[in-house]
């Protein structure tokens, strides 16, 4: 549920993180265990942004001579 922030934070928390993506949700999830988090996000939703229109894709022959050979080990972690 969306909430209006006021003009004051909660006292009672450790971190504030800015922005509800894939890299603040993650933050929040690794520092909640530890510390008092507070997520906040402007938009209606986590991940609308950036986060929401990442994708990725696997190409055997992907990358010059160092990365290649990497690229095509990975298929059988990424498979």
């Amino acid at each position: 549920m969306r909430q209006r922030m006021t003009g004051t934070l909660p006292s009672d928390i450790d971190v504030l993180i800015v922005g509800a993506g894939i890299a603040g949700a993650s933050l929040a999830a690794e520092l909640a265990p530890h510390r008092r988090v507070l997520m906040i996000e402007a938009e209606d939703s986590p991940g609308y942004h950036a986060t929401g229109r990442s994708a990725a894709f696997w190409q055997e022959s992907y990358g010059g001579v160092g990365v290649q050979p990497l690229t095509a080990a990975s298929f059988d972690t990424l498979a």
